[in-house]
């Protein structure tokens, strides 16, 4: 089987954090990079998930709606605590 150099700059401290934990999995770094080269080309996605939890998603949209409301000046200024009750009623 034919193989190709596969080259990446990582911080040197998340290196060797991450050569510890394939360590102690038994395998070396290039067999981790294998196996997820794999995951990627057997299922077609990233095999964990990357981005927000859905609590920041929704901290993210209650900012966003109060600060419309300033913008616009529709509302005047209560307790986030009311905010959340809002947009949950």
């Amino acid at each position: 089987m034919a193989t190709t150099l596969v080259q990446a700059r990582i911080d040197p401290v998340i290196k060797e954090r991450a050569e510890a934990y394939f360590h102690s999995f038994g395998i070396d770094t290039a067999t981790a990079i294998r196996i997820f080269f794999a995951k990627v080309s057997e299922t077609g996605r990233i095999p964990f998930t990357i981005g927000l939890e859905a609590e920041d998603v929704y901290d993210a949209m209650v900012a966003e709606r109060a600060y419309q409301e300033y913008i616009d000046g529709g509302k005047k200024s209560r307790p986030f605590s009311e905010l959340l009750k809002e947009l949950d009623g």
